[in-house]
């Protein structure tokens, strides 16, 4: 187990001011069943769920069988899961990682998911030895560039045909920011 590995499964709780990210459990299911079955929001990040034994499977061979950098987003009034925000691509070398974030249709455009990302972004940058934190998004998901732009994240690029999504290689604009730059914009 690497570094960052080790130093990511300390941090199980990560609050934010309406928002808590926290492990993802079985118990998730249904929550996580009503915007993953959904195809305009799951489209982007995962296949489509087409039952609530798909969510479950979910839990478990990813969120729960490898746990660090896995958050899901749920409200801090009453727990109830609306997303996840997860680390993918964990370079303990390079100390780098890429971000992969979904929300329920119901709390998109309310900040959301950009008081999540900023709650993540500090906290990875504060206390772990990540150097570089990046993110992908199609052309087309205008959403999702507003969040990582709001959150410090600078575009860098266009990866062209960078991901096999929905049975054809799309286009994705590289978002990313570093150590240096969120120390940078904090100050």
């Amino acid at each position: 187990m690497g570094i960052l590995v080790q130093e990511l499964l300390k941090l199980p709780i990560i609050n934010g001011q309406r928002v808590k990210l926290r492990p993802v459990t079985l118990a998730d299911a249904a929550a996580m069943f009503a915007y993953a079955s959904d195809a305009t929001t799951a489209d982007y990040i995962f296949p489509v769920h087409h039952s609530l034994e798909d969510s479950k499977n979910t839990i478990l061979d990813f969120f729960m069988a490898h746990p660090a950098g896995q958050y899901g987003i749920a409200l801090r009034d009453n727990d109830l899961l609306i997303g996840t925000l997860q680390l993918q691509n964990l370079d303990e070398y390079n100390r780098k990682a890429s971000l992969a974030f979904v929300l329920h249709p119901s709390y998109q455009h309310q900040g959301y998911m950009q008081e999540s990302l900023h709650a993540l972004i500090a906290i990875l940058f504060q206390q772990t030895s990540i150097q570089r934190l990046y993110a992908l998004h199609e052309p087309a998901n205008q959403a999702s560039a507003k969040v990582m732009l709001a959150t410090g994240m600078q575009q860098e690029g266009l990866l062209q045909q960078t991901s096999f999504i929905r049975h054809h290689f799309v286009d994705g604009c590289l978002h990313a920011i570093t150590r240096e730059q969120y120390f940078k914009g904090v100050n």
